[in-house]
């Protein structure tokens, strides 16, 4: 599936789990009716997504990272994604030893 050992894989499957967590925290400001919150908020999504980028650059197309740029459904659905696929790598090497 991918060349990561069971201690990278729950390393990054932690990372994805942060910054989901910190996009879904994001959400409401994005929606502020005050334009420096929202302009924070914008600038620390773009942070949240190039940190994703670099967790799974190896993984992922960099048109999807484009489109994640733009889109926080997406973002959320490629975070939701690539959780997926590293924990499938979890179950099919089993526990930690």
């Amino acid at each position: 599936m991918h060349d990561l050992d069971a201690y990278q894989q729950m390393e990054k499957i932690k990372a994805l789990h942060w910054i989901r967590g910190s996009a879904i925290f994001l959400k409401a400001s994005l929606k502020s009716e005050d334009p420096s919150v929202v302009e924070e908020a914008k600038q620390a999504y773009k942070d949240l997504v190039d940190r994703f980028y670099s967790e799974t650059s190896d993984y992922m197309p960099l048109s999807q990272y484009k489109a994640a740029k733009r889109n926080f459904e997406f973002f959320l659905r490629l975070l939701d994604l690539a959780l997926a696929y590293f924990a499938d790598g979890m179950e099919a090497e089993g526990p930690v030893q």
